[in-house]
């Protein structure tokens, strides 16, 4: 088998765990796509035995994960969701779709979306159903951003069959422009406008699953959002990062992408959502940077932390 000839197909679930029919109309434009075929947990049943040696053990808990990268990009008409819509609608995100205007993503405590999902590897069949997931955003200058996804589902037995045909589904992913002066706005922290190296987002879903008899599921129980930033040092006079961290200042962040108003990126934290945690310099060619981790706060609204916007401003 080869393992460049992989695919992935996902498709939202309407009855939760059971797969809808895919086709090459459900395929997923995606890099860096890692199936892990057997997670869980294995029980030895130790007996008891005059001797040495191993004894048998039992895989309980057994479920299916993936992991994989989207090009972050707008879907290429304004207020149509993009092809990776419905990935974070399974994270545990409300999407609101404003027609010719805008698509919003938010966090949704109360989210009980899926997707059932399948992994081809050169004609082999991994499926999994009633899956949730997390989802990171990477955005590094000079790179490709990225979203990135990880999905654990309910097993099903692998079996051979032949890859789809047709991956029309690749039509709703655009072509992605890297980080740089042209393509990036100043990233805004607390109300000032930073050179950006490096912002790494983390949904932080906590992703558990649930293999008693009676009941078989995957489900998000909490959620901790945060990031890492790196931006070039400002002075103290135009910017004094460390005494807001102290101060455990609570500000905004706002980091806005793309050239193409049908496929501009915005992910945004309103003002008294964003703390800047144990700021610390660095260094990037002989200049000073200013590094620290980021702490996503919701207000008394709760679900607002965060927001992933498609829009043409």
């Amino acid at each position: 088998m080869r393992y460049t000839n992989i695919l992935l197909l996902a498709i939202a679930e309407v009855v939760y765990g059971t797969p809808p029919a895919m086709t090459g109309a459900d395929a997923i434009q995606t890099s860096n796509l890692k199936c892990m075929p057997l997670e869980g947990s294995t029980v030895p049943w130790n007996r008891d035995r005059p001797a040495f040696g191993n004894d048998i053990a039992f895989h309980v808990g057994v479920h299916v994960a993936v992991e994989f990268d989207v090009a972050l990009v707008g879907s290429g008409t304004l207020g149509t969701a993009p092809g990776w819509g419905k990935l974070l609608i399974a994270c545990g995100c409300t999407e609101t779709v404003v027609a010719v205007t805008s698509v919003k993503y938010k966090p949704n405590s109360a989210s009980t979306d899926s997707v059932a999902i399948k992994f081809y590897l050169d004609g082999q069949l991994h499926a999994l159903s009633g899956c949730k997931g997390t989802f990171s955003i990477k955005t590094d200058s000079q790179g490709i951003p990225f979203l990135h996804f990880k999905f654990i589902g309910i097993w099903s037995d692998p079996t051979s069959e032949a890859n789809p045909t047709g991956l029309t589904g690749w039509n709703a992913f655009q072509q992605p422009e890297p980080v740089t002066f042209d393509n990036t706005a100043a990233i805004n922290l607390h109300s000032y406008d930073a050179v950006l190296r490096t912002f790494n987002f983390e949904q932080g879903n906590v992703l558990e699953y649930f293999d008693n008899p009676g009941e078989q599921f995957v489900d998000i129980v909490d959620r901790e959002s945060k990031a890492s930033i790196t931006v070039i040092a400002p002075v103290l006079s135009s910017k004094n990062y460390f005494t807001a961290a102290k101060a455990n200042t609570l500000g905004n962040l706002k980091l806005e992408h793309g050239t193409v108003s049908n496929k501009l990126v915005f992910f945004e934290a309103a003002d008294n959502r964003v703390q800047l945690l144990q700021p610390k310099y660095g260094e990037y060619s002989g200049r000073a940077t200013l590094e620290g981790n980021l702490n996503f706060v919701p207000t008394t609204a709760l679900d607002d932390e965060w927001e992933l916007r498609l829009a043409a401003a």
